[in-house]
């Protein structure tokens, strides 16, 4: 009877405990970037369930600023916002005073209480510590606060992040993105695109490509194409062909390109996962593009089993 209970005890106990909620939360959206004006209401619903859902903190799909390798591809790279913002923000740290107490005597302030002068030394505090998702997401706060922007913009950065940030009066978003290597990403997935032409790879890929369109139509059509981009089967369309699973990694370029994906979902999720963790942060959002997202939740799920992965579907 002695050991049966101790037995019992400890049943309990340990029952408890792995049945008690995680202590974070991570809400996983997928975007379409920018997006044409026949559907430019299309993040309205992805929004309006964003905000119910009324995150502590919001992740973006933008590098860190002290990710100097990122910033190294970056300064060169896709994006001729990021690189105009690198060349400023070169400048910026050469010529700029900064100072730490001032900096965050600003941003403890609320926003009814900033002043054009005080966004002026925000945004150069943002651009001298390299933090290109909150230099934007200020720039914004200076054009648009209090109600934000009325014409819808099209872009996940004004229809979802900014918007949402200003709605929940929130004084960061935090970037957690990873491009050390999507220079070598791009270099192989142009070299794989040209290796299948004409094989039955290529033939796969023109299947999923009518396959997301033709589930994309009628959506679009009642202002649903944001909602269908997060169905767990687009989710699934969209890393496959993104991600050029495909090609089942039978052709070397093919398999580097997957291999890079890949690298950037691991130091993406960690860059999340270590962000949460750190900041003590119990229920947080992610903006990304939608082919991560299958790619991203595996991650997250692998090296932060701490932390609660939900896709926006599930909300």
């Amino acid at each position: 009877m002695k050991y049966s209970g101790l037995f019992l005890i400890f049943f309990f106990t340990f029952s408890s405990i792995i049945s008690q909620p995680k202590k974070h939360e991570l809400v996983l959206v997928g975007t379409m970037h920018q997006v044409s004006g026949i559907v430019k209401n299309s993040y309205k619903p992805l929004y309006k369930k964003s905000l119910a859902y009324r995150p502590e903190a919001i992740f973006v799909e933008y590098s860190m600023p002290d990710d100097s390798l990122s910033w190294d591809y970056l300064k060169n790279g896709y994006s001729k916002s990021s690189q105009a913002f690198f060349k400023y923000s070169n400048k910026i740290k050469s010529s700029y005073n900064f100072k730490p107490e001032h900096f965050d005597s600003l941003l403890a302030l609320p926003f009814h209480q900033l002043k054009k002068p005080d966004y002026d030394s925000l945004l150069l505090s943002f651009a001298y510590l390299r933090d290109e998702a909150n230099y934007y997401y200020y720039q914004y706060l200076d054009s648009y606060y209090p109600d934000g922007h009325k014409k819808s913009k099209r872009n996940e950065n004004y229809e979802l992040t900014r918007k949402l940030a200003l709605e929940l009066q929130h004084k960061k978003v935090y970037a957690a993105d990873d491009q050390q290597t999507n220079g070598e990403f791009h270099r192989y997935w142009n070299a794989c695109d040209d290796s299948i032409q004409g094989t039955a790879y290529a033939r796969r890929e023109k299947r999923i490509i009518r396959k997301l369109v033709l589930r994309e139509v009628f959506p679009s059509i009642v202002g649903r194409y944001g909602i269908v981009n997060n169905k767990p089967k687009h989710l699934q369309l969209l890393d496959s062909l993104s991600a050029l699973r495909y090609t089942n990694q039978a052709i070397c370029d093919c398999a580097a390109a997957v291999n890079y994906f890949d690298q950037r979902n691991q130091r993406f999720a960690n860059n999340l996962g270590t962000q949460i963790i750190q900041n003590n942060f119990s229920k947080s959002i992610l903006f990304v593009g939608a082919a991560h997202i299958v790619g991203l939740r595996k991650e997250l799920e692998q090296q932060f089993p701490e932390i609660q992965i939900t896709l926006f579907d599930e909300l």
